[in-house]
């Protein structure tokens, strides 16, 4: 017996579309990043990952102590958020400040430099995810968004929920 010469190609494996979705996931990125102005990308190239969790955290907050900091980043010991507030301060992207409420306490906010860093990735992104998204219709993109809602789970917890509108001094 000969296939039908009209019959569609087998479905792809959940192993193919699992190699297919690791494929899609660097050609994203260098998608994405393409939109980054020079100047924005080569100020991100000094920050980790991590560090810009740390700022995506303190932004949601005018300061946070490093207890508040801890919880924020997931599995961070108190020690681990003082170093990494302490990498970001010489960083100048955030800065110290004492609590008037209880001077024990040392809290960090973004500094001018942070504010502006976080305020121009967000804008750089945002255009890029625009772009990428230029050739889907609006029901597509909702379908996109709800796929990935279902894929990833709740978010670990509130600070780290969505991009954030980095609020003015």
């Amino acid at each position: 017996m000969t296939p039908d010469a009209g019959a569609s190609p087998p479905a792809p494996s959940r192993a193919e579309l699992i190699g297919q979705f690791l494929d899609l996931q660097p050609r994203m990125r260098r998608r994405l990043t393409r939109v980054i102005p020079p100047d924005v990308h080569a100020e991100m190239g000094a920050v980790t990952f991590q560090q810009m969790q740390a700022l995506h955290a303190i932004a949601r907050r005018s300061g946070i102590t490093m207890g508040e900091l801890a919880g924020c980043l997931e599995a961070a010991s108190l020690s681990g958020a003082t170093q990494m507030a302490d990498r970001l301060v010489k960083l100048g992207l955030v800065e110290r400040m004492s609590d008037p409420g209880d001077r024990r306490l040392v809290r960090v906010a973004l500094s001018p430099r942070g504010r502006d860093l976080l305020r121009r990735r967000e804008a750089a992104w945002r255009e890029g995810v625009g772009r990428a998204l230029e050739g889907l219709t609006d029901q597509e993109c909702a379908t996109l968004v709800s796929l990935l809602e279902r894929t990833v789970g709740p978010p670990p917890s509130e600070e780290m929920t969505g991009w954030l509108t980095t609020p003015e001094p």
